[in-house]
């Protein structure tokens, strides 16, 4: 009777939702609710009263700090999307053993947590780590005055070893995905191997890229164990490090939160342009 009344609205309430719901119910509690949260207490200060507060004082504390997250994120995006492309693009025309190796021994950093990475690479680059004394017994350089990498190239040393391998595997996966028919033809017209790859294979491939730069740019920025084992306190550091900093010592949830809504302007706009690309897939 109820489902008649229904159809004589002219609306069936589709039975799928139903399923939808726990699934629903769980991103609103788990994403949501503390995002929304995050948002209204950023603009609360210590006397419960809405201003500008937090953000000013962020802005005055943690101002180095943001430029540097945000140039570590752009910069390791690049390279890392960079070396992924030359390397996808070498083990699509390449089909040899030295390819096939690199192509089964790329995917072992994938499954390393960052806090493993951080450990490693503590020990790889510290002062008197494997890398300086590896240069020092070349004598490139004299181990009582060693390279100091704990800074923002050993942290971009780290986040490439980690993020370039998962870029690897979408932006492989999409050449993968090109018919051999299209580099063929390309070949058999004269065009050289450059052309070919800047005219064929990357346009082709271009929503593969995109998305895996938006994936590694969003994890970069939301990084805490690597930048805090690496950098620590040192300044200028990432802003996840800052925000753990407020929270531990000051129990300052204010300026934490203020912190992280600069971080959700970060990623704001890969966030919409991955969300659009995601919606013109499932059309």
């Amino acid at each position: 009777m109820f489902a008649d009344a229904r159809k004589r609205r002219g609306f069936i309430f589709p039975p799928y939702v139903f399923l939808l719901f726990p699934a629903v119910l769980f991103m609103l509690l788990i994403y949501a609710y503390p995002f929304i949260s995050s948002v209204i207490r950023s603009f609360i200060n210590k006397n419960g009263a809405l201003s500008f507060d937090n953000y000013i004082k962020s802005w005055d504390l943690y101002l180095k700090d943001i430029l540097f997250t945000f140039s570590i994120t752009i910069f390791n995006t690049l390279a890392s999307g960079t070396i992924a492309v030359l390397l996808s693009v070498y083990f699509r025309l390449h089909d040899s053993v030295i390819s096939r190796f690199l192509i089964n021994l790329y995917r072992l950093p994938i499954f390393i947590p960052f806090v493993v990475v951080a450990q490693m690479m503590n020990g790889f680059l510290a002062p008197h780590g494997l890398l300086n004394i590896a240069l020092a017994q070349l004598k490139l350089i004299d181990l009582n005055n060693p390279l100091q990498l704990f800074n923002f190239i050993g942290l971009s040393f780290g986040f490439i070893w980690k993020l370039a391998p998962f870029t690897i595997l979408i932006i492989y996966g999409g050449f993968q995905m090109i018919d051999n028919s299209y580099i063929e033809a390309a070949r058999s017209s004269g065009a050289r191997r450059l052309n070919l790859i800047i005219r064929i294979l990357i346009p082709m491939n271009k929503p593969s890229i995109m998305v895996a730069l938006v994936l590694i740019y969003s994890q970069i920025v939301g990084t805490f164990t690597l930048p805090y084992m690496l950098i620590g306190g040192k300044i200028p550091t990432t802003i996840t490090v800052d925000i753990a900093h407020r929270v531990n010592y000051f129990m300052d949830f204010g300026v934490a939160n203020a912190l992280g809504v600069f971080s959700y302007i970060l990623v704001f706009v890969t966030a919409i342009y991955y969300l659009k690309t995601k919606a013109r897939e499932v059309k």
